[in-house]
């Protein structure tokens, strides 16, 4: 399996594994050649521009905004088929980064640029669906991990991970025990606590600026015994109401001994405050968070107790499931700590842009997942995701039928500004939901453990072979 990544004027890759970008300078034909070679001379694995499909079928851009081209995608078979097609790139003085699911808000796994070497994954195995229908089957076990059915488990595994049960488990890294690597020189290796220490800890976080991620050993969990599903909708025209369940919300969120059983997504649009989630426990267990009282009246709510783990999370994937598979739009995601909570006159000013503001007709939302507890008490040092002081992480998403405008960009960015009290830069960003227009990107996604990634990378990596515009740098 493989990661989610970009690169500079090459090919697309793409295979059981994962995906590749490659870039570089030399004649097409011989690099064609090449890369048609490391796939055993199978025509099928080796997609170029001349064919008729190679855009729909293969490229397949998800920012309809970031159309790049890359030279070629290709469909390796096994891991030593990635060796010889970075050993390709690398001959040929080529970029190389690696594709899973294809979700890919910033096109960095097509490259971040026209002309790229993509391989992306396509085995079952690396969708999350997959994983959690496969986990299910083989003892009824879990990793804690996100709700979208359709994201690649090799980015979801190398970028940090979360979701409803991170609060009681942690992020999906924290259960990787050991990964094995293609180095940019062409080697397989294997990263774990004991070998290799550094680039574990780099894959853990900022995996697509170091290799292409082959094979995940994971430490698995027992399934929750029951869970209770919880849907509450808070719904009006007056903008006071979504004020007064959006403070609301802010203030359980605030809670020090809040049950880390309770993970939680909700999502905010004009009228609308609509709160999703699971409980990981008994319905007596549920009763005693008195959730629902600590919440204004709600227009209509859902509470099912007593639920399977895995018929719950076929429920929030199947809600997951509508974002669209491709689409012009603009992405922002930040993190949220205790420091930086908004306060109730922040989320008034919140609320008032965006039921005034013009978002030029693009459809929008915000979305809020629950964060602190297990993931919160591993050190920032640990990983190379340094988010281990967070409460929620905010997404925000504008979708537009054409070219996403300056407008609706403007939107988000001033919504999410009226939350960090007008302070730019307050609100550090999540990498695995990256913003194209992101200024100073490496040391909003990585903080305090960029300068000790640098130093790894040019250890593994000094010529930058996995490059992104946005990934780390020698």
């Amino acid at each position: 399996m493989l990661k989610n990544s970009h690169f500079h004027h090459g090919w697309t890759l793409k295979s059981p594994l994962g995906s590749l970008s490659i870039a570089a300078a030399a004649p097409r034909n011989d690099l064609e050649s090449c890369l048609a070679k490391a796939v055993g001379g199978n025509v099928d694995r080796a997609q170029f521009p001349t064919e008729e499909s190679f855009i729909t079928n293969d490229v397949k851009h998800f920012n309809l905004n970031l159309k790049y081209e890359p030279a070629a995608v290709m469909y390796p078979q096994n891991k030593q088929q990635v060796v010889e097609v970075v050993k390709c790139a690398a001959k040929h003085d080529k970029k190389v980064q690696a594709r899973s699911g294809g979700r890919d808000f910033i096109s960095k796994c097509l490259g971040g640029a026209d002309g790229a070497v993509v391989i992306a994954t396509v085995s079952p195995g690396n969708r999350l669906r997959s994983l959690v229908e496969g986990l299910n089957k083989n003892g009824k076990r879990f990793i804690p991990h996100g709700a979208s059915p359709t994201v690649g488990v090799g980015g979801h595994l190398m970028v940090g991970g979360s979701g409803l049960a991170t609060r009681q488990h942690g992020l999906a890294i924290d259960m990787l025990e050991q990964v094995e690597v293609v180095l940019a020189d062409g080697t397989i290796t294997t990263a774990s606590e004991k070998k290799h220490s550094d680039l574990f800890f780099a894959m853990r976080g900022a995996g697509a600026s170091f290799g292409i991620a082959t094979e995940f050993k994971l430490r698995t969990l027992p399934e929750p015994k029951e869970v209770v599903s919880f849907q509450f909708n808070f719904t009006s025209d007056n903008p006071a109401d979504l004020s007064e369940s959006l403070k609301a919300y802010h203030q359980i969120l605030r809670d020090p001994n809040l049950s880390r059983k309770l993970g939680a997504t909700s999502n905010i649009s004009k009228k609308t405050f609509f709160l999703n989630g699971g409980f990981f426990g008994s319905e007596a267990e549920y009763k005693a968070l008195n959730l629902e009282g600590r919440l204004p009246e709600m227009s209509s709510k859902r509470v099912v107790p007593g639920m399977s783990y895995i018929d719950f999370i076929n429920g929030i994937m199947q809600a997951a499931s509508g974002f669209p598979d491709s689409a012009n739009m603009y992405t922002k995601d930040t993190v949220v700590t205790p420091s930086t909570l908004p306060t109730n006159a922040t989320i008034d000013a919140f609320v008032n842009h965006i039921t005034t503001a013009s978002a030029d007709g693009s459809g929008w939302t915000f979305l809020i997942d629950l964060y602190g507890g297990a993931g919160n008490e591993v050190a920032t040092d640990a990983t190379a995701f340094p988010h281990r002081d967070l409460i929620y992480s905010l997404t925000a998403a504008a979708l537009t039928d054409g070219p996403t405008t300056k407008t609706a960009e403007d939107f988000i960015d001033n919504a999410v500004l009226k939350l960090q009290d007008g302070k730019p830069g307050r609100f550090l960003a999540y990498a695995g939901v990256p913003n194209y227009k992101l200024n100073n990107a490496q040391a909003m996604y990585w903080g305090p453990n960029l300068a000790r990634l640098r130093k790894i990378k040019s250890k593994y990596d000094p010529e930058d072979m996995f490059s992104t515009p946005q990934n780390i740098k020698p």
